[in-house]
């Protein structure tokens, strides 16, 4: 009696779907290996920690047509997300599995997620990468998003900090969870062009502390900090002294006892720069904004993370 002949096994092929919600937790560990693989391959420290996907969770609530998983045999390899705005839409993460890559896998992930895009009719579209990612940049620039502002990480001893800082002259005080945000909104609309709203509501309830900036009973500026001393979003209101609003977002993530400081600056917010190095900030790295169009103005704005903005 002859064996049974065994057919050759055949590779799965590599499937795109919406994301679900028991997807995120393995996303999101896919996410940290992918960073801290391609910061160990440009010469960066790979410290990228893992972060509960709160804000992936949030925006699939919201709308569940900006998140896409990519499975290779029933396991997951690629994830694409993107958030909309009225119509402005956002590419917050597209990554592959370490390994997994050079197979297209994150051209097709973008392409689900730029139906986003046009199912929303957005006027424009952008992103923040890190610099060094320059494969990734030739994926961007092909679909027509071109790098418009440089950003970079940067971080300071809080003791250094707290050394140098003089007090502002504004005021701050916390923004409680379920505040009224519609001045929150107002600022982000004079300085990106749109209003972020929901957004605020969702990280008043989180662990970011944030804070109104004032000028006795105006609104000058909003700043965030984290219990890690990461300070981001920041909005300087138009018309406000930058480097006096950056002082009192200093205050106040001082104020929560962090060991370090950090933020991301961009690289033309002259007034900015010129504070944050006074106070001891070291550039720890480089990235950039990218986007179909210009917009806002980048001199009164620091934004939270590559993925929030």
């Amino acid at each position: 009696m002859s064996s049974p002949r065994l057919e050759p096994v055949k590779d799965m092929p590599i499937s795109i779907r919406a994301a679900r919600n028991e997807d995120l937790e393995i996303a999101a560990a896919l996410v940290q290996r992918s960073i801290n693989d391609l910061w160990t391959r440009h010469g960066v420290e790979p410290s990228m920690p893992l972060r509960p996907p709160l804000f992936q969770a949030f925006c699939l609530s919201e709308d569940a047509s900006g998140l896409w998983i990519a499975e290779d045999g029933g396991a997951i390899i690629g994830f694409g997300f993107s958030w909309t705005l009225a119509d402005f839409w956002y590419l917050a993460q597209l990554f592959v599995e370490p390994g997994k890559q050079a197979r297209g896998v994150g051209g097709e992930l973008l392409q689900k997620t730029l139906l986003h895009a046009e199912r929303l009719k957005a006027t424009n579209r952008a992103l923040i990468t890190f610099a060094f990612n320059t494969s990734s940049i030739g994926l961007y620039t092909k679909h027509g998003l071109y790098p418009r502002e440089p950003l970079f990480r940067i971080s300071a001893p809080a003791s250094e900090v707290q050394r140098r800082l003089r007090s502002s002259r504004y005021a701050r005080r916390p923004i409680a969870a379920g505040a009224p945000v519609d001045w929150l909104g107002q600022i982000d609309s004079d300085i990106l062009g749109f209003r972020r709203d929901r957004h605020h509501e969702f990280l008043l309830r989180t662990d970011a502390t944030g804070f109104r900036i004032e000028e006795g009973d105006s609104a000058v500026g909003y700043a965030y900090a984290s219990p890690e001393g990461h300070i981001g979003p920041l909005a300087v209101a138009p018309g406000a002294d930058t480097a006096e609003v950056v002082s009192a977002a200093m205050e106040a993530a001082l104020s929560l006892q962090p060991q370090q400081l950090s933020l991301i600056a961009p690289g033309g917010a002259d007034a900015l720069m010129a504070k944050i190095t006074e106070l001891g900030f070291r550039i720890v790295q480089p990235l950039v904004l990218m986007s179909a169009r210009s917009f806002g103005d980048w001199r009164n704005y620091v934004p939270r993370d590559p993925g929030y903005m």
